[in-house]
């Protein structure tokens, strides 16, 4: 798929039924609006496109022409039934038998015909298919002669359809032999649809279960108020073409007729209309225009013979509910208070003074059933899991149905200007958390319009009342768990008891990769704008530090990472949230959970200055360099021992935000690193100029002469001889150091090398220390060889060590383990090995 491909693609899966910008187009696939200008002037010339105005320009999808575009409601009230009837029409085979029900005039012929007409125009009938109709009321008592009827018509035709109506006037077992025998129909090429007046609420006399395609229609005062006023336009139309007049109506009388709840019927709306203009004409009958009612600068003229076209019907529903200007202060009054920092309580009085010009214009009926499905879906999409609450008020419910209504005529029949889009932005901005519950509910409810800015009009009715409560909440406290409830569950829980919205939750699956939750993380705090005091995550799934400096790359807030979550965890965190705590008070707690839980809220190894103490002769030896320099240096210094073999891994793996607060690495080695830090082989202090270094970087920390000082005096003296001495508990130091340098010598004769002072003293400390440990210790290291990736200088170097530990193994009882020989390899490489 090229670039163009992808580009209709993503405009025909998000906006199939919408006109949208270049701009628009370009967001949608992250092109320039250049290149995307480009792009949709060759889909129009490709015919996948249709281009309107000018300034904007507008785009959108080209469908190819229906039959069922004649009906009024065929994007709206009739969207579904029409896509059952091309369901039914399309069926391999004979298709579907299709069943019609409504009251008196509600559309049930006309509908029937669209369907023909589609069968003929989708190529499955030709030009000379037959629509016949046979009327149940006239077949009362003689069902006999219907059944002959019937099989009489499938004989004599070679296609079409059979529409049947009136069918509530046969009992049911009648009706269930006429669908029996529409269904032995099938080796003719006719098609049957059946329609039946009754009441809605009423099917006991209709059998359902033959009739596989059932379509019920909706009274005429129940369907939206644009389609009843397109009715009302379509039918003064007629009377315009056959009186040869123009008609001048004011939009006033023109949302009256369509608002008529005793008119359940289109042909009594047609009628009422029609006796309307027939009584104007009487009174003027040699008057050029035919005036309905008093004209004024707002008055609507229908001009003869010209079709009621698509955009004839948007300018009407437009121009009779003065849509345009009222839509388009209402943006203007909302973007300035929202930016003058006003409450929601100003901008909600601003919709709703707009909601009450427009009140009158809605059916009541459909407004109730509208506002039972919005706080039915409230309830499922924000309160259940968000735990936010709203007024149990049947008039704001009714409002908020309004709101909806008024958005969705808007989006409906309004081209998307400038202000429309901001104001969206605006929202976002000023009420980040609110805005992305509302959001929740607009996937649940209206998915197709949630990029519409119109139906965001809503928000400034449903959450005037809670806003300010949401909006207290200064973090973003997201749950990570695998499962498909779990997360989501703790969520409900926490955000129900504490009353609000604290915690969103994404539910993984259990192979999850980082980079996806990475991408959920980002997602959402995209959505929620900065928090002012940070980011908390709990979670149950991979590691902690690679979780941290995932999301960490993410935003620069405050980050707070905690794992293995619990409800009772969260619950505390969430009420901690609630009472507004500082950040580190929240951190601090997280620590004390449990002994199965670990926190980090801080880059790199520590929140504080730094020394990392690393010996290569273990962790004992690290954690005796650290009770050392404790005991010396100020307080004001954190010193962290670790393994050499992590120091290894932390400097190969991450970068120098990680050890922002590291001011030094001790280590027994000589260690490469380029990331700016200091490192230092605390054995060559016996150097002057490496002495002065470290006293060099201790003052800049802000330790003092004396202390420093101090602290070299006593490295000096633990790294001698002496120091050795001290730090043997059982053998006796004479014996093991005379063990140590003769095995030193027996490296340095076989290799033919002279070992400088300070590599002979690390040498004599390491095996030392080595001999007493393996005789005291109870463990037994892991044998690190792998025969097939050792070199030869290494294999040799092996060999030997087992035959110069041998004397040393037999006198002290031990076995030295390869882990060790290992360890001494490292230390010796770079000095027995010289390349001539």
């Amino acid at each position: 798929m090229n670039a163009i491909e992808k580009l209709y693609a993503a405009i025909a899966q998000q906006f199939p039924d919408e006109r949208i910008t270049t701009k628009q187009a370009a967001d949608t696939v992250g092109l320039t609006r250049g290149v995307t200008s480009s792009y949709l002037s060759k889909l129009e010339k490709q015919g996948k496109l249709l281009k309107t105005g000018s300034r904007p320009v507008y785009w959108q999808i080209k469908r190819d022409e229906s039959a069922f575009d004649e009906l009024i409601g065929f994007r709206g009230s009739l969207r579904e039934d029409i896509n059952h009837a091309i369901e039914a029409i399309v069926y391999p085979g004979h298709g579907l038998p299709i069943l019609i029900i409504g009251a008196h005039g509600t559309g049930k012929l006309s509908l029937a015909q669209g369907i023909f007409k589609e069968a003929i125009q989708r190529g499955i009938f030709t030009q000379e298919a037959v629509f016949k109709i046979i009327d149940c009321g006239k077949y009362k008592n003689k069902f006999n002669l219907l059944q002959r009827e019937v099989q009489s018509i499938g004989k004599k035709e070679q296609a079409g359809f059979l529409y049947i109506k009136n069918l509530q006037v046969l009992h049911s077992e009648k009706q269930h032999e006429l669908f029996m025998l529409a269904n032995q129909q099938e080796k003719t090429n006719i098609r049957f649809i059946f329609s039946a007046i009754t009441d809605l609420n009423n099917t006991n006399y209709i059998d359902f279960n033959c009739a596989l395609v059932q379509i019920r229609l909706s009274l005429l005062n129940e369907r939206p108020l644009d389609e009843r006023i397109t009715f009302v336009g379509l039918f003064l139309q007629r009377q315009a073409n056959k009186i040869g007049k123009d008609i001048v109506i004011s939009p006033r009388l023109l949302i009256k007729l369509a608002k008529f709840t005793n008119v359940g019927s289109i042909s009594e709306l047609n009628n009422r209309i029609q006796l309307l203009c027939a009584e104007a004409y009487a009174k003027a009958p040699n008057i050029k225009q035919l005036v309905i009612s008093k004209a004024d600068e707002n008055a609507i003229c229908i001009t003869p013979n010209r079709e009621l076209l698509e955009t004839r019907i948007t300018s009407l529903v437009t121009s009779a509910l003065q849509l345009g200007p009222t839509a388009t202060n209402l943006l203007k009054e909302l973007s300035e208070s929202l930016l003058a920092g006003e409450t929601i309580t100003e901008q909600n009085f601003l919709v709703l003074k707009v909601l009450n010009q427009v009140d009158t214009t809605v059916s009541e009926s459909l407004l109730t059933a509208l506002s039972q499905t919005i706080r039915q879906s409230s309830q499922e999409a924000i309160t259940h899991q968000y735990g936010v609450t709203f007024q149990d008020d049947d008039n704001f419910w009714r409002y908020v149905a309004l709101a909806f209504v008024f958005a969705s005529l808007c989006g409906d029949n309004l081209p998307i200007t400038e202000s429309v889009p901001k104001l969206q932005v605006e929202i976002k901005k000023r009420y980040p958390r609110s805005h992305y519950l509302f959001k929740q509910l607009l996937n649940k409810i209206a998915p197709q319009n949630i990029k519409s800015a119109y139906y965001y009009l809503p928000f400034f009715v449903l959450m005037v009342q809670c806003s300010e409560k949401i909006e207290s909440v200064h973090y973003n406290a997201i749950l990570l768990t695998h499962g498909e409830h779990t997360a989501s569950s703790i969520q409900q829980v926490v955000n129900t008891l504490c009353g609000n919205y604290f915690f969103e939750a994404f539910d993984m699956p259990i192979d999850v990769s980082i980079n996806r939750i990475n991408a959920y993380v980002r997602d959402y705090l995209v959505d929620q704008g900065s928090s002012p005091k940070g980011n908390i995550i709990l979670f149950d799934m991979g590691s902690l530090r690679e979780m941290f400096r995932e999301i960490k790359k993410v935003s620069d807030q405050e980050l707070l990472v905690v794992n293995n979550v619990t409800t009772s965890m969260a619950l505390d965190i969430g009420l901690r949230i609630q009472r507004n705590e500082l950040f580190q008070s929240i951190a601090d707690a997280s620590q004390k959970y449990s002994s199965t839980t670990d926190t980090q809220y801080y880059e790199g190894l520590s929140n504080r200055k730094n020394i990392i103490v690393s010996c290569m002769s273990g962790v004992g030896l690290s954690e005796e360099l650290k009770k050392l320099i404790e005991e010396t240096l100020s307080l004001s210094l954190e010193v962290i021992a670790i393994d050499y073999k992590h120091l290894h891994a932390l400097l190969k793996n991450n970068d120098r935000q990680f050890f922002s607060n590291t001011q030094l690495i001790l280590t027994t080695t000589d260690v490469s690193g380029d990331m700016g830090i200091d490192i230092i082989n605390i054995y060559n202090i016996f150097d002057k100029s490496v002495s002065l270094k470290l006293e060099t970087i201790l003052l800049q920390t802000g330790e003092t002469q004396k202390s420093s000082n101090l602290l070299i005096e006593r490295l000096l003296r633990f790294l001698s001889i002496e120091g050795i001495r001290g730090r043997l508990q059982i053998l006796n130091p004479d014996v093991v150091i005379q063990e140590s340098q003769d095995i030193v010598s027996h490296y340095e004769n076989f290799y033919n090398v002279k070992f400088e002072p300070r590599l002979k003293l690390n040498l004599y400390m390491h095996l030392s220390l080595m001999i007493e440990r393996m005789l005291v210790s109870t463990t037994v290291s892991e044998n690190s060889f792998q025969e097939a990736s050792l070199t030869p200088r290494k294999k040799d170097f092996i060999s030997l060590s087992k035959g110069i530990f041998q004397p040393v193994e037999q006198k002290f009882n031990i076995k030295v383990q390869n882990y060790e020989i290992e360890l001494l390899y490292q230390l010796l490489k770079d000095f027995i090995f010289i390349d001539k």
